[in-house]
């Protein structure tokens, strides 16, 4: 029984990620695409007219996917539990290829897709802004500098910290990194009166 067209667009959505994850960006082609989705290129190219757009999608599931799950381990009783659990995000980023599909999405040199990447990395600082607001809110804390400053530093620490990982580096030592990373944001906090 063929496939619907929301279904055949999943398809190849899914099968874009995977080969994202599997292979990086630069490798990606429709042939592949239609391959590991097990539908005619034809059909790729009739649920996306051109790669840029079918990248622009991607860029937007992954990020999503990625939001929500850094946004679900701010969410920790304290900043401990949060270290650990947003250490095992990364890790888990690392281990299914997410981080390489992302850094290597974020290294295209496709405009829409450059201006989607940006447009989700503005996206995942605002939500690292609140989620660490609300952590530190919760742990008594509030930040010594603007909030928004917080939320760029930890950014910065994921984004670094992925680079890393997808550069081979090794875990044990990102792991005392990102540790050391994360005290050096504590002491940007003050106690709430």
């Amino acid at each position: 029984m063929p496939r619907s067209k929301e279904a055949t667009k999943k398809a190849i959505l899914d099968a874009t990620e995977t080969l994202l994850r599997r292979r990086g960006a630069p490798a990606l082609t429709l042939e592949a695409v239609a391959h590991e989705a097990g539908c005619a290129k034809g059909l790729v190219n009739y649920h996306f007219r051109t790669k840029g757009q079918l990248l622009v999608e991607a860029v937007q599931r992954i990020a999503a996917e990625r939001d929500a799950a850094w946004v679900q381990a701010f969410d920790s009783p304290n900043p401990q539990d949060a270290i650990d659990r947003t250490w095992d995000v990364l890790k888990r980023e690392a281990q299914s290829g997410t981080l390489k599909a992302w850094t290597s999405l974020g290294a295209l040199s496709d405009k829409e897709v450059d201006q989607t990447v940006n447009n989700a990395a503005q996206e995942f600082r605002t939500k690292l802004t609140e989620a660490t607001e609300q952590l530190l809110e919760r742990a008594g804390m509030k930040p010594s500098i603007p909030p928004e400053h917080l939320g760029w530093l930890m950014a910065a620490i994921v984004q670094g910290m992925a680079f890393q990982v997808v550069a081979g580096g090794d875990m044990e030592v990102l792991e005392n990194a990102y540790a050391a990373a994360w005290l050096g944001l504590l002491s940007l906090t003050e106690p709430i009166d």
